[in-house]
């Protein structure tokens, strides 16, 4: 089968995060299909712009859409958003002739404003047409407090979300929860797959190989330890979405009772200068830069907890499928995660425990029992992971969906 893989903001190796199209892609290469990732050549998660046009990455094709750079601001992000679309369509020729007419087209949904387009290409080249919701728009960044229910642009995505539900054959959604909402928007019976994210087959493999990763942020952790520290480590983002401040809440209290818990923060994000406000008079927390996935997991594999938390929000009651936390299973040997009991649904196998949400008391309480419990051993962490593997992913996503004749 020929697949397009439509995602503005794709990431993999050398481009920046973002990485489950990458992923899927090479799952399904290596299943016996023939895929392109198509990606916007620049937008804000790139580590560097690329030249538009085909592309091989570590095995993957890829196509990349010209696209106005943007230095900040939402007027200059929001034009780039709007070119995808367009810029899908011109294109849509030159990549088949490159690549072959696609038998499916999927759109992942880092936004919707090119899922039009994308229905109007496959409906071109008779394939079918899929779309992949990672968030719910525009209800995500209504909860988040983030824009107003009544702002025009929540009017239009909600109309966008409307039609994507009818006009896709087929709707991947990487929350477990979300299918009540989208039904009640349009979406027919059916048509709703839950598809979370995971981790690769060769992060699983590196889980077994790993101790031996070199590098300042492994060795400062080890030097922690050796003081008699337990270290918990959150690496991830540090934005409005992340609730990182009832972790260093937890920090805190930690603290107080001379526990010697020590928290290491990694991540980067628009919260994190206020945030190491918030943490400058304990001493037992510290933040560093981010760093490449593989540094992280090293570093979730020296610490002795992993630690992530949600504000409680009735956004959540979808799910939840946060990367990090396939990493944490796999590398950490505990994890803590501080959220409703409805948003882990169908995730919990990856965790350690859970405790409520926006309660720093509980989130400490939680963390000082993990921390006293016995470490998850690797062989389960891996047995787990696996279950989530992209291979594994991948071939879910298309079981359903056999070759036309």
């Amino acid at each position: 089968m020929n697949i397009w893989l439509l995602h503005p903001f794709a990431g993999g190796p050398g481009l920046g995060r973002h990485y489950r199209p990458f992923w899927l892609a090479d799952a399904w290469t290596k299943m016996g299909h023939r895929v392109v990732v198509v990606s916007a050549a620049f937008h804000h998660l790139h580590r560097q712009p690329r030249a538009p046009g085909p592309q091989r990455i570590n095995d993957v094709d890829f196509w990349f859409l010209d696209a106005p750079r943007y230095r900040s601001g939402s007027l200059g992000r929001l034009r780039n958003n709007l070119s995808f679309g367009p810029a899908v369509r011109s294109a849509a020729s030159a990549i088949a002739a490159q690549f072959g007419k696609p038998d499916l087209i999927i759109a992942s949904s880092p936004h919707l404003f090119f899922i039009s387009a994308a229905h109007q290409v496959a409906r071109r080249f008779d394939a079918r047409f899929w779309v992949e919701i990672r968030d719910l728009w525009p209800e995500s960044i209504i909860a988040l407090g983030m824009t107003p229910a009544w702002h025009p642009l929540m009017k239009v995505l909600g109309w966008k979300e409307r039609a994507a539900y009818r006009e896709a054959d087929r709707v991947i959604c990487l929350l477990a929860g979300a299918e009540a909402h989208m039904r009640a928007r349009g979406l027919a019976a059916r048509k709703f797959l839950w598809i979370p994210n995971g981790v690769s087959d060769g992060e699983i493999q590196s889980a077994l190989t790993i101790e031996g990763l070199d590098h300042p942020l492994v060795d400062r952790i080890k030097a922690l330890k050796q003081q008699g520290r337990r270290v918990v480590l959150y690496a991830g983002g540090m934005g409005p979405p992340n609730a990182v401040e009832a972790i260093l809440d937890a920090a805190s209290i930690l603290g107080k009772a001379n526990a010697g818990i020590h928290f290491v923060m990694i991540g980067s994000g628009t919260s994190r200068d206020a945030l190491k406000q918030r943490a400058a008079a304990l001493a037992n927390v510290e933040f560093h830069d981010e760093v490449d996935r593989s540094v992280v997991h090293g570093m979730l594999l020296a610490s002795d907890c992993a630690v992530v938390a949600f504000h409680k929000n009735a956004l959540y009651h979808h799910g939840i499928s946060p990367n990090k936390l396939f990493d944490y299973c796999l590398f950490a040997p505990r994890s803590v995660i501080a959220c409703e009991e409805r948003a882990l649904a169908g995730l919990e196998d990856l965790v350690t425990a859970r405790c409520a949400p926006d309660d720093a008391d509980a989130l400490a309480a939680s963390l000082r029992a993990a921390l006293d419990g016995p470490p998850r051993p690797l062989g389960d962490r891996v047995a787990v992971a696996r279950r989530y593997s992209y291979s594994t992913l991948a071939a879910q996503y298309l079981a359903e969906s056999p070759d036309r004749a």
